[in-house]
Parts: structure tokens; C-alpha cells; sequence
């Protein structure tokens, strides 16, 4: 009898202790895992990659690591293997995904704002470049320069169109650059001009 109790505990004892390997030997968290890459997808559309696209790098790193680490956890054996570090990366990329879009939504907005403020002054800043031109010092020596600022006066109002294109396209960042070439373009013209004025009138 006090063998067959024996026994009895043995088999007892080594049941428990396979339950509990079982137990002991974490999973891979795949509901998390497939949330996840869900999200960082879902951010990675063209207008996030335009407004935000470091937010975005910084959610496909996070989620690029978290997959490492779980890989790592998935190599190990039994009680070694620990997900816990992998599903906080899990999460942090989750996370940044979401401001990726949210940062994406406000820097679109910041870029129209700023494109069309910009684009709103452009008609002066052109006239003002065009009168500047037509007042510039004229003669033999001053035909090469004269010619590039028509250039540069003409490469203006291209980009100022452009910008203007742009915006009613909801391209703001396009539109931003282009209204600041014209801008710089039309600064320039003007900045030349009054510089030639004043070396000639220097020469009297």
C-alpha cells in the first residue's frame, strides 16, 4: 500500500511538474504583434511621409525591434524565454504610429497656413522686383547681368504660379517651396539692382 501511495506521488509530483513546464514556456505575443504592424501601416501613407516622416521612421524602428526581440524570444528554450521587453516595444511603436498621423495632421496644416501667408505677399514682391528691373542701370557692360535677372525675375513668377498650383492641389509643402524660391528669386532681383545703383553712384 505505502508503495502504491508512493507511486501515486510520483506520478503526481511529475504531472504538476510538466503542467507547469508548459505553463512556464511564454508565447509570442501574436495579437499584439499583428496590432501593431496594422498601425504602422496604416501611418505610412504619402501625406505622413511628406508632414511627419521622422514620426514615421521613428514608429517603423521601434516596430523593426520589437520584432527582433521577439525573434530573440522565440530562439530560446522553456522557462528562458521572457516577451515582456517585446511587448513594451510593441506598444511604444503603437503609440508612435498614432502621433506620426497626429503630427502629420498638424504639420500639414502649419504647411498651408505658411504657403498661402507667403503666397499672399508674392504679388507685391514681384511688382516691387519688376519696377526695381525696369529702374536698372543700362549699358554695354551691364547686358549680361541685366539678362540674368530677367531670368531670375521670370524663374519668380514660374514658382509663385507653381506655389499657387500647389495649393490648390493640397500639395503644402510643394507649395511652400516654391513660394519661397519666388520670393528669394524676386529678394535677389531687387537686392542686385539696388546694389548696382549704388556702385555706379559711388563712381561719381
Amino acid at each position: 500500500m505505502n508503495k502504491t501511495k508512493m507511486r501515486l506521488s510520483l506520478l503526481l509530483a511529475l504531472a504538476v511538474a510538466v503542467s507547469l513546464s508548459f505553463v512556464g514556456c511564454a508565447s509570442a505575443p501574436t495579437a499584439e504583434i499583428n496590432a501593431t504592424k496594422a498601425a504602422v501601416a496604416a501611418a505610412q501613407t504619402d501625406d505622413i511621409r511628406t508632414y511627419a516622416p521622422d514620426s514615421l521612421k521613428t514608429a517603423e524602428d521601434t516596430l523593426a525591434k520589437a520584432t527582433g526581440e521577439v525573434q530573440t524570444q522565440d530562439g530560446k528554450n522553456g522557462f528562458s524565454r521572457d516577451y515582456k521587453a517585446a511587448s513594451e516595444l510593441l506598444k511604444q511603436a503603437k503609440d508612435e504610429a498614432t502621433k506620426a498621423q497626429a503630427d502629420a495632421q498638424a504639420n500639414k496644416v502649419k504647411a498651408k497656413a505658411d504657403a498661402e501667408a507667403l503666397i499672399a505677399g508674392l504679388a507685391a514682391q514681384l511688382a516691387d522686383a519688376k519696377k526695381a528691373l525696369a529702374t536698372a542701370p543700362k549699358g554695354k557692360d551691364t547686358k549680361a547681368e541685366l539678362e540674368a535677372l530677367q531670368n531670375d525675375l521670370k524663374s519668380a513668377d514660374e514658382a509663385a504660379a507653381a506655389a499657387s498650383t500647389a495649393v490648390s492641389q493640397e500639395k503644402y509643402m510643394e507649395a511652400l517651396g516654391q513660394a519661397k524660391t519666388a520670393k528669394a528669386k524676386a529678394d535677389g532681383v531687387i537686392e542686385q539692382v539696388t546694389a548696382a545703383k549704388a556702385k555706379i553712384k559711388g563712381r561719381k
